[in-house]
């Protein structure tokens, strides 16, 4: 069975291809909004690195099925990876007891995702630049810069323990950029 937006919105599949691997551990909830094109995906998942590739594969069908060219579909795929992987490794501490909260916001114009966690929290602007010459060869600590490059609109909240994120099917607005 192949996933879609409209598959996913218009019948409550459940991820049923990919969630029976989780023993009903993941929660996944699906919304059209009557009041405009948005369609809602909601999935939390247990704070495990095994389940990142879940998060690929509803990513990449999402992508894959809006209007962005391979490029944009790869950026958009980094980026949420990234933050889903940030979510649980750093913020719930692979604490597979924690959850890691997904929201994919399908738009004509735009994708939206919000990616959650119940850890501390973060001020994103104390995080070191992974260009500063001390960093330059460090395996890790770039995540957040690959997500900001990756993606039209970054911002996080709840002190740092949102991050939401949004890519334009066409240029950005001025006003987002």
């Amino acid at each position: 069975m192949k996933l879609t937006i409209d598959s996913l919105c218009d019948s409550h599949l459940a991820l049923d291809f990919i969630l029976p691997v989780l023993d009903g551990a993941a929660r996944s909830d699906f919304q059209k909004n009557a009041q405009s094109d948005e369609q809602i995906i909601r999935l939390s998942l247990p704070s495990s690195m095994a389940l990142v590739p879940v998060v690929d594969a509803v990513i990449s069908e999402l992508v894959e099925q809006m209007a962005f060219d391979s490029e944009t579909r790869e950026q958009v795929i980094l980026a949420v990876i990234e933050a889903g992987t940030n979510a649980i490794k750093h913020g719930n501490r692979n604490q597979p007891h924690q959850f890691a909260h997904f929201e994919f916001i399908c738009a004509p114009d735009r994708l939206t995702v919000v990616v959650g966690d119940k850890g501390k929290g973060f001020e994103p602007e104390q995080v070191p630049s992974p260009l500063a010459d001390e960093n330059r060869f460090k395996t890790g600590g770039r995540g957040i810069f690959l997500i900001r490059g990756c993606m039209d609109v970054v911002s996080y909240e709840a002190g740092g323990t949102i991050v939401r994120m949004t890519k334009y099917t066409k240029e950005a607005p001025a006003a987002a950029a």
